[in-house]
């Protein structure tokens, strides 16, 4: 049976878009192995822009091209509308197969999709689609888990969808870039070594995977938290040692461009101290190329990151939310608190001129006071500096915990505001933009902008710094010069 897999890709501002798209990936590699036929197409658009009339066209002749039996389109909730625009195309043409969507947003609003889609996977893919392309012309026949469809005007509801219980049976993920496909500008080319090597992460040499899937956390604003109820029975599960670095040996040889590794597990630190000792050992003798991951404050100890920065970490990705910790525990239900965070980051100050370090922080919370956003600027001012921020506007994603709550309080502002928001639309408060500057400015500095926040000149400071900082690499050099001792003689 053929299929055809698109991805609906977002770049980002700087113009880039990651192509790694893992689950696409995973699930093209798991069918493949299995004797389907499988292609790939990367949709490739920024924020906000659907495919134009000569890009859908491009796409339906590709599709006629390809002759798939089904064509599945994997979709997060900003990526909602294009994925309208696009299977409204296919079926508009005509004599084109059937549509099914995959992905968080089709998993928490399946009814919602199936208003556009024929037919929606809720879960993890691989089990369900194995089944299905095994048994597609009698399907209905079935009870497939995972898999809701229309009969008619009719919605037929699956049962819940079944985890891979042991993930070190599926193969790597598909880069076999002879049955994929993407769109660049404005034109639909074969993928190819050379162009994969422009996208990011692989414009700096990155290349992005994982060990496991789930995380030991569910915290109210993420889809963990509606994963751990989708799913009865263990849903994070870890890959073997000798299965990870396999495939990283594998990308290491196929891509000499790769010059480092973006592991992107929800916390990497979640693996076992022997796990640890093993990958320290094999990827020192079999990859020893530098690599960086995200992990959790209450992971981060010190009998790890001495095996993973002697292993070749040198960057981590940790998130502290929030420096309130009513914020943290009652709104969020993250077991992690502002002690937890300080003493992580301690940690990473032993590794100085060895290890980098950036800190998420969520904004826009309608549930955060002003006190609590100060206290994340306080917690954020006693880092040694310089360090990095990554600042995200809250999103209110449905099926999670959060967006039920607020649903509850009639806070949300629109039903619809998770399907038009990116979590880089950052609103323009002055407290926010202190969060911004604070890596950028002294202790002493950021408590005068924040003690003062209020009058005139110091507001008109802050939006100073602000615009010159965000726009350094856009203004002619003479004119930040200018801006810079103008800042200095009447803000000082």
């Amino acid at each position: 049976m053929k299929l055809l897999l698109i991805s609906v890709n977002q770049s980002f501002k700087n113009g880039l878009v990651d192509i790694s798209v893992l689950g696409i990936r995973h699930l093209s590699a798991y069918l493949r192995r299995i004797g389907h036929k499988v292609n790939i197409l990367f949709l490739c658009k920024p924020y906000g822009k659907k495919e134009n009339e000569t890009e859908i066209t491009q796409t339906i002749e590709l599709i006629k091209k390809l002759k798939p039996d089904l064509i599945g389109i994997g979709l997060m909730s900003n990526h909602f509308f294009r994925a309208v625009a696009l299977t409204q195309a296919i079926k508009k043409n005509g004599g084109l197969p059937p549509v099914i969507w995959g992905g968080i947003h089709p998993t928490t609003r399946p009814r919602e999709c199936l208003n556009f889609a024929d037919m929606v996977c809720v879960g993890e893919g691989e089990l369900m689609m194995e089944k299905l392309m095994n048994n597609f012309d009698e399907f209905r026949n079935l009870k497939i888990e995972g898999l809701w469809y229309k009969d008619g005007n009719k919605i037929m509801e699956g049962e819940a969808g079944k985890l891979v219980p042991d993930i070190n049976i599926l193969p790597y993920p598909d880069y076999d870039l002879d049955n994929q496909y993407i769109l660049r500008q404005g034109k639909i080319f074969p993928l190819s070594g050379e162009i994969l090597k422009q996208y990011s992460p692989a414009s700096v040499g990155a290349h992005r995977l994982m060990s496991s899937r789930g995380c030991p956390n569910a915290c109210a604003y993420c889809c963990n938290s509606v994963f751990k109820k989708l799913y009865a029975g263990k849903h994070l599960r870890w890959r073997s040692v000798d299965n990870f670095i396999g495939e990283m040996a594998e990308v290491k040889n196929k891509f000499p461009f790769v010059k480092r590794f973006k592991i992107a597990d929800d916390n990497f630190a979640t693996n076992n101290i022997e796990w640890i000792k093993e990958f320290n050992k094999q990827y020192k003798q079999k990859i020893n190329l530098p690599f960086y991951c995200n992990v959790s404050p209450l992971t981060a100890n010190e009998e790890k990151m001495d095996l993973l920065v002697d292993a070749g970490l040198n960057h981590v990705q940790i998130g502290l939310q929030s420096g309130s910790d009513r914020v943290n525990s009652q709104v969020y239900h993250r077991p992690i608190n502002a002690g937890h965070f300080k003493k992580a980051v301690k940690l990473f100050e032993k590794y100085k001129g060895r290890l980098t370090f950036i800190v998420d922080v969520i904004v826009d919370n309608p549930y955060e006071l002003e006190e609590d956003t100060i206290e994340t600027i306080n917690v954020l001012n006693q880092i040694k500096k310089p360090f990095m921020v990554n600042m995200f506007s809250l999103t209110l994603f449905p099926g999670t915990d959060l967006h039920q709550q607020a649903v509850a309080d009639k806070i949300l502002i629109s039903g619809d505001e998770h399907l038009n928001k990116e979590d880089g639309m950052i609103k323009s408060s002055v407290l926010n933009k202190i969060i911004y500057l604070t890596p950028r400015l002294t202790r002493q500095k950021i408590d005068q902008l924040t003690n003062n926040r209020c009058r005139f000149l110091t507001r008109f400071y802050i939006n100073a710094l602000y615009f010159a900082y965000t726009k350094k690499n856009k203004l002619p050099p003479i004119v930040l010069k200018l801006a810079s001792k103008a800042l200095k003689r009447f803000m000082p």
